[in-house]
């Protein structure tokens, strides 16, 4: 069983530290060479995101308080594993053998194939990885959440590749065993959570949103074969189409209605249309093929893997087996786990349903059972319906699934603060309890627009930082960054200065007393 890395406390100084957290990254994403030949003239602009974050680094480690250093907090989607597509290196040998597969589509998921990615990441964004190897090498902590795009770190092999990557980075010397192990010590991993009790819950999101959910996300392996990460459903439209068609970006099928994908159809011409129809019904072809995986022998012996998993994280953590299992049951169903959920999704209940009516209706009215006359009424009234259905079921919101569950969380694991990534959209916003304490969900945004659209809007660069003033007492700051600018705070949390918070290095174990509510005020 593959369990996450975990810091070791020692290095992390007894008075507490202050928290820089950031999300959706996604360095990678450019790498789609092997899918999309023709985006290799968009590689320098892609660089940009060195220079940005990379200045933002810098920023806070210059700006540390000596007493308390940072716990960066990565909230996932730092590294787009899943959104890449890059070609086999010539004569390199795999352990996982590769497949027609991969061929055709990039490297796959094992974790050798995933070790290879982030390798290529870590030379693409060079400068970056300095940067980040730099911060933690200063003393500063790095906490690594997995998200969806990144699922690959699962992988113990490209945990410990990640950290050997801002090692060779990094000024130690290689015979300074030591200092190795210290900067080693300083960068953990978590599947699932961050959490400081009382105060500070962190994950990435994406199991609240049906597309990007994971059957077992805490063992994301593939029934069918336990070497490969099983797709979601987004993870295959990603592989299989958007990135094989020239017209589609990553971001917008949550927003996209089968109109939409019609008038795309038809802007392609014949030949385009009949490409596009093939590569979306093989993908359905796969989602289909995911959820009969999930009903097998083997698919039980991976959900009894994940719920010892469960399991680790209460007893590591020590937090209580039932808040976990309860924030589980607050996840959807992924869209992957039943075969209505995967043809609603994809627009093929209604097509069928309109299908079955024009037949049926047509049937009827050549037998007589239908006047003729009725029947251009009858089937513009039931071709109505069908598009209104459509129109109106069809609409994926995740943000407000996100802030809903952060709603729910915040219940089951008091936390002043419920942050978490995956939909691009920042925001810091007061939510209530019944316990009458006052927390704030916080959405980090994003550091990257979608490379693979042409004209994509700029990533708001946001950020939290979360200080403890001379009292020992915390002020929370969602902000954003520009290089020509430097730090502009867009929501502060001025209040949360009027109760401490607990820290896991003064309360190594987690057990520190819930905050008593506070009022929330924003400047």
């Amino acid at each position: 069983m593959t369990q996450p890395r975990h810091s070791n406390p020692v290095s992390i100084p007894p008075n507490g530290s202050n928290y820089l957290l950031f999300s959706d990254v996604h360095l990678g994403a450019d790498l789609v060479q092997h899918a999309r030949p023709w985006t290799k003239s968009r590689l320098a602009e892609a660089l940009s995101i060195d220079g940005q974050l990379g200045a933002m680094l810098d920023h806070y480690r210059e700006q540390s308080d000596p007493n308390r250093p940072w716990r960066l907090v990565i909230a996932g989607d730092f590294i787009d594993l899943i959104g890449m597509s890059i070609s086999p290196a010539l004569g390199a040998q795999f352990e996982t053998p590769l497949t027609e597969d991969d061929l055709i589509h990039g490297l796959g998921s094992a974790q050798d194939h995933a070790v290879l990615k982030l390798r290529a990441v870590a030379v693409r964004h060079d400068s970056l990885f300095k940067k980040l190897a730099a911060f933690v090498e200063a003393g500063h902590s790095l906490v690594f959440v997995r998200g969806n795009h990144d699922v690959e770190m699962y992988w113990e092999l490209a945990q410990r590749t990640f950290i050997e990557t801002l090692i060779e980075r990094s000024s130690l010397a290689a015979s300074d065993v030591l200092a190795r192990k210290l900067f080693e010590s300083r960068v953990e991993f978590r599947h699932w959570f961050f959490y400081v009790r009382g105060f500070l819950y962190v994950e990435h999101g994406h199991q609240y949103d049906a597309t990007c959910a994971y059957q077992n996300v805490l063992a994301p392996r593939s029934p069918r074969d336990p070497s490969r990460i099983s797709y979601s459903f987004s993870d295959i439209l990603v592989r299989y189409v958007v990135l094989t068609t020239r017209e589609l970006s990553v971001d917008g099928h949550e927003n996209n209605s089968v109109f939409d994908y019609l008038r795309l159809g038809f802007s392609l011409g014949l030949h385009g249309c009949a490409m596009l129809g093939y590569r979306f019904f093989s993908a359905v072809g796969r989602m289909v093929g995911a959820w009969r995986d999930h009903l097998s022998a083997a698919a039980a012996k991976i959900r009894a893997e994940h719920e010892s998993s469960i399991e680790h994280h209460a007893s590591h953590f020590r937090v209580n087996i039932d808040s976990l299992r309860a924030i589980t049951k607050l996840w959807p169903t992924p869209t992957t786990g039943g075969l209505m959920s995967i043809f609603h999704t994809v627009f093929l209940d209604g097509l069928a349903a309109a299908l079955i009516s024009g037949v049926t209706i047509t049937t009827l009215g050549a037998l007589g059972v239908l006047p003729l006359p009725w029947l251009p009424v009858i089937m513009a009234s039931v071709m109505l319906g069908i598009f209104v259905y459509m129109k109106s079921c069809r609409v994926i919101e995740p943000h407000a699934a996100l802030r809903r569950g952060a709603e729910k969380v915040a219940e089951l694991m008091p936390a002043r603060y419920v942050v978490m990534g995956h939909t691009h959209k920042p925001t810091m916003d007061p939510i209530a309890t019944t316990s009458g304490a006052a927390s704030s969900y916080v959405n980090l945004g994003n550091w990257t627009d979608d490379l693979l659209a042409d004209h994509a809007p700029p990533a708001p660069c946001t950020h939290l930082v979360i200080r403890h003033n001379a009292s020992g007492h915390a002020e929370a700051s969602l902000c954003a960054w520009d290089n020509a600018t430097g730090v502009s705070v867009l929501v502060s949390d001025a209040a949360s200065a009027r109760a401490p918070a607990s820290d896991p290095a003064s309360d190594p174990a987690g057990l520190a007393a819930a905050v008593p509510g506070v009022a929330v005020s924003r400047s």
